[in-house]
């Protein structure tokens, strides 16, 4: 099935960011031109059809391209090892649906595919985002070390937390998040030791770095809903075009998704729910741990999605936050014309601005004249957009994944 194919052409400065995402069902991939140039090759590239633009990025050498393969919420248990603390998440992950198959699969088969895969598409860099194990157990972290070396082999990867990573349910803890900084300091301290982001105390486990091709990409760990003053202070001295790294695109790695205008999930299911708290915790129970705090989420979560808005592209160099958590492909789900205009491309962009459909899909235009917005899908099949570019992949246990292509041309 022919995917929709979305050009996105945006100017900041004297830089033109050039964003061409491509969808289809059966796989995930995104494309990211970065042409430094001036205003009038800005105007030429907005004129242009969708092939020949096309064919001029293509030019762009092989070096100059960066390839990332997102995986993320894979929840790997091939035993249920510490009962009744793993039995409901083991049970719950025994054998998942293929999106593409239909088959019953084990999630760590899937895993040991897209490793593969990496290597087929020959990618330059691996991100994990997180629940990428079902709970913490040694035995599964030794097991997905050994995956990334012999499926994947010479791959540099990162890796963010998830918050399966770390919490084992029904424990006696003070705090629902008091055992990530323990796991993460033990359990899955292998994963860290061997990423392509050297740790110094939190950097490297709570927030960190690396550059490829040109290209910045940073994690940060907001696996148990927040964004500490510590990672805020990353943030802040990295992102800008002001940062050590300089003003070239930069890449963001979370595990939850942020409460950016356009996203409307609920408090378990996104980073920064104003509603977030005890009062809206219907988990605590279910995953045996105790509620969220009462008093909601820290400021500095707050601050740290106003810095992404601000930079973010065009005013900004983030091109791409990639996020998982919540097991959709956002471009995926069309509930309403509403829901459209802010997520068919997996943009999470205010309803003020351009983010709207170039071309859908047999399915997807089926709904969009069930829902009496066929005129929609008349003219050129790109758009302009100038929200901020969130993509959520689907889980990788049910075989999800995403491509993420950078190029500079």
């Amino acid at each position: 099935m022919r995917g929709a194919k979305t050009l996105f052409i945006l100017l900041a400065e004297q830089v033109c960011w050039a964003f061409e995402v491509s969808h289809a069902f059966s796989s995930r991939f995104a494309q990211v031109a970065w042409t430094p140039r001036g205003e009038e090759v800005h105007r030429r590239n907005r004129l242009r059809n969708h092939d020949s633009f096309l064919e001029v990025v293509q030019k762009a050498a092989e070096d100059d391209e960066l390839r990332i393969l997102h995986i993320t919420d894979s929840h790997v248990s091939r035993k249920d090892s510490d009962p009744p603390h793993t039995h409901r998440m083991y049970t719950a992950l025994l054998s998942v649906e293929d999106k593409d198959t239909h088959q019953l699969k084990h999630p760590s088969e899937q895993l040991v595919r897209l490793l593969r895969r990496a290597r087929e598409q020959k990618v330059d860099l691996i991100a994990l985002g997180g629940d990428i194990i079902n709970y913490p157990e040694a035995d599964e972290v030794s097991w997905l070390v050994d995956q990334l070396t012999t499926a994947a082999p010479g791959i540099p990867f990162i890796y963010t937390a998830g918050n399966h990573d770390w919490h084992l349910e029904f424990t006696q803890e003070p705090r629902y998040d008091s055992a990530r900084l323990k796991q993460l300091n033990a359990t899955l301290r292998p994963i860290f030791d061997r990423s392509a982001v050297p740790r110094m105390g939190n950097y490297g486990m709570l927030y960190g770095h690396v550059r490829i091709k040109g290209v910045d990409i940073y994690f940060l760990d907001n696996s148990n809903y927040q964004i500490n003053q510590e990672q805020l202070a990353f943030a802040r001295d990295h992102i800008s075009r002001r940062s050590p790294e300089g003003s070239g695109p930069a890449v963001l790695l979370l595990h939850m998704p942020l409460a950016l205008p356009g996203v409307n999930l609920p408090p378990k299911e996104v980073c920064g729910n104003p509603t977030w708290g005890a009062s809206s915790d219907d988990l605590s129970e279910i995953e045996g741990r105790p509620a969220w705090p009462a008093e909601g989420n820290l400021q500095s979560t707050y601050d740290f999605i106003q810095l992404v808005k601000e930079q973010t592209a065009p005013k900004g160099r983030i091109v791409a936050l990639l996020t998982g958590h919540v097991h959709r492909d956002f471009s995926t789900e069309l509930p309403s014309a509403s829901f459209l205009f802010e997520n068919v491309t997996n943009l999470a962009c205010a309803k003020s601005s351009s983010c709207r459909l170039g071309r859908a899909n047999a399915r997807h235009r089926d709904m969009l004249e069930n829902m009496g917005t066929s005129e929609l899908l008349e003219g050129e099949s790109r758009v302009l957009a100038s929200g901020a570019v969130q993509y959520s992949t689907l889980d990788a246990a049910e075989g999800g994944f995403r491509l993420l292509s950078v190029r500079r041309s």
